[in-house]
């Protein structure tokens, strides 16, 4: 068995305020994502918000790479997501850390991500949780999180599988959704046909 802070690097979103990174305007354009834009295991990110920072190596120390990990750190529920290939000039903001594996093209962080959303995994991290008003999941809790490590051979078609299950669910999901709006727009106009 591992803990989490064994396999990867964690690290707290950019903070916005005080002396934080992030916390000094600039003409640097970047998303940021927070634990709200989580939607059932996946980042939403057609509307995230964007802000105006001031360019250093400790802001661009910040920026998202593909297959890192998000993690809710202020959220009622253990959320997480997979960072996709595709995300550009993207920071995370104080209401999530953030899980990077060493080499995100060996699988590694696809599994971790399938752990950290499944029941298991969200248990583990509900018990880390500092019940307060705003629950509250540290990085220092996030790397006590015990992970059962498949065999590294394995990683890399579990990376595979991950990708297919998520990409089936998208296509299911919209195929509902398609579903629903040609029912409902049926049936509105034979109701208003009708008359």
């Amino acid at each position: 068995m591992n803990f989490l802070g064994e396999l990867t690097d964690i690290r707290q979103g950019l903070a916005m305020a005080g002396r934080g990174a992030g916390a000094r305007p600039g003409d640097w354009r970047v998303r940021v994502i927070d634990s709200a834009d989580i939607i059932d295991d996946q980042l939403l990110t057609n509307n995230l918000r964007e802000i105006g920072l001031r360019e250093s190596t400790r802001t661009a120390t910040h920026l998202l790479e593909p297959f890192d990990i998000v993690v809710a750190a202020r959220s009622q529920a253990a959320k997480a997501a997979l960072v996709p290939p595709n995300m550009q000039r993207a920071v995370a903001g104080v209401t999530l850390l953030v899980v990077r594996t060493p080499d995100p093209g060996t699988g590694l962080a696809h599994y971790l991500w399938y752990y950290l959303t499944s029941s298991l995994g969200r248990a583990e991290l509900a018990a880390r949780v500092t019940r307060t008003a705003l629950p509250t999941l540290s990085a220092k809790a996030l790397r006590e999180v015990p992970v059962v490590l498949p065999p590294a051979s394995e990683l890399t078609r579990l990376a595979d599988l991950a990708e297919a299950t998520a990409d089936s669910r998208r296509a299911g999901l919209e195929a509902v959704r398609v579903r629903h709006d040609v029912v409902r727009d049926a049936v509105i106009a034979a109701v208003s046909g009708a008359e």
